[in-house]
């Protein structure tokens, strides 16, 4: 089967399109690229996966020397038996999977080795950790000629490798933003969402019954809730948060803050998208929303409860 190549700039509106991509944001600077996290490595996993690129992991975590790094290769690449072990013969297998003799599938787009946990080996032998990498770098631009794009991603927080192949190992490309950490709540705990809109007082009434209505089901989903009139913001707070607007509030109207007391259990990220969700589908425009967060049985559970009566009395 003919290979074809991977960026074709012959074909300009075809190639524009094919820049786009998550490949070619790290294929145009090299064929090495470290991460700071798992996450960030196993997000450009995912991307080259499903641009069809053939994916070996190997997770370094438990490597205790040199060996077990020829191990886990020679395993996850399907290396020959005859594998001598060492980093010469690293190079020489690791050309035959550029030439798609194994370790590799002519009918991928290209083939990736990912390592997690690198700082492993960088803390048992510098030396190898970075020859590794630069050994990798060799045979990746043998693959070119064959129009087969090899990566090697590895998680490490080491900064200072030497250059391979001539050039720095960079941090690299990351299209994915990481979720945020579990953030959970009980039935015993409070959970405050502070609304705060500009309006005039009159806009503001409207706002609220409207508010009742538009967070109903999604407050009831978690547990019990409580929504207070809407008052005006301190002085202090409504000159902060002006000044801090990129644009000057509305004229006639002044700063009010609607505050939502709930007792249930969920997740504060959770819970707060979904509010965001349901006022942008009620067409309910507000300027912030503010999580606080109040833990079963302490002082400040009490002083904030008597903000809710209707939830001041709990079978938790």
């Amino acid at each position: 089967m003919a290979r074809n190549v991977v960026f074709d700039p012959t074909d300009r509106e075809m190639f524009d399109a094919q820049r786009q991509r998550f490949d070619w944001s790290l294929l145009q600077n090299g064929n090495v690229y470290r991460y700071d996290t798992v996450f960030q490595l196993d997000s450009a996993c995912t991307r080259l996966t499903d641009l069809g690129y053939l994916v070996h992991r190997v997770d370094a975590h438990s490597w205790t020397n040199v060996e077990d790094m020829h191990t886990a290769f020679a395993k996850t690449m399907s290396f020959p038996s005859y594998y001598g072990r060492n980093l010469d013969a690293f190079a020489d297998v690791l050309s035959d999977v550029a030439s798609f003799a194994y370790g590799s599938d002519p009918t991928s787009l290209g083939t990736v080795l990912a390592i997690s946990g690198y700082d492993t080996l960088a803390r048992i032998d510098r030396r190898t950790a970075t020859a590794v990498l630069d050994i990798f770098s060799a045979q990746a631009r043998l693959a070119a000629l064959y129009a087969h794009p090899m990566l090697c991603l590895v998680e490490s927080t080491v900064t200072d490798y030497a250059a391979v192949g001539g050039r720095p190992v960079s941090v690299g490309s990351v299209w994915d933003v990481q979720p945020d950490p579990p953030a959970p709540f009980h039935h015993g705990d409070l959970v405050e969402q502070v609304l705060q809109i500009y309006a005039d007082e009159a806009s503001a009434s409207k706002y609220f019954a409207a508010l009742n209505q538009a967070l109903a089901d999604t407050l009831a989903a978690h547990g019990r809730w409580q929504i207070l009139n809407p008052v005006l913001a301190s002085e202090r707070v409504a000159t902060l948060h002006a000044e801090n607007r990129p644009e000057p509030p509305p004229t006639g109207t002044q700063l009010w803050e609607i505050l939502i007391g709930l007792r249930g259990a969920g997740d504060h990220t959770v819970l707060g998208d979904q509010l965001v969700h349901a006022l942008s589908k009620s067409g309910l425009h507000f300027d912030q929303l503010i999580t606080k967060f109040y833990s079963a049985e302490t002082k400040e559970l009490k002083q904030a409860l008597t903000y809710y009566p209707s939830l001041q009395n709990s079978d938790d």
